[in-house]
């Protein structure tokens, strides 16, 4: 994946996509050190990450991708509103 898909960068996370034509449905890989804090909060970032992507309007349109992200320190102190449109930019950039 790392190898032969496309690579993000933001401030709340850094994520690769790679597109997989014969796949039905879009794969998540959601990675969270423990340089993001405990167990609790890291457990905060990811639930805070998937209802953005689960909310995002685009994800309806996502078969045949799948996408890993690398989630940063940032995303525990953001908005909502501020890191649902930073997963929207990274699923346009697929385009």
């Amino acid at each position: 994946m790392r190898n032969k898909g496309d690579y993000f960068k933001s401030l709340y996370f850094n994520g690769y996509i790679l597109k997989v034509p014969n796949e039905e449905k879009f794969v998540l890989g959601l990675i969270a050190s423990k340089k993001l804090g405990n167990a609790v909060e890291r457990n905060r970032a990811k639930r805070r990450m998937r209802e953005a992507i689960r909310t995002c309007s685009l994800i309806n349109t996502l078969t045949g991708v799948r996408f890993v992200l690398i989630l940063k320190k940032t995303v525990l102190k953001v908005a909502f509103i501020d890191l649902k449109q930073e997963v929207e930019k990274f699923l346009n950039h697929d385009d």
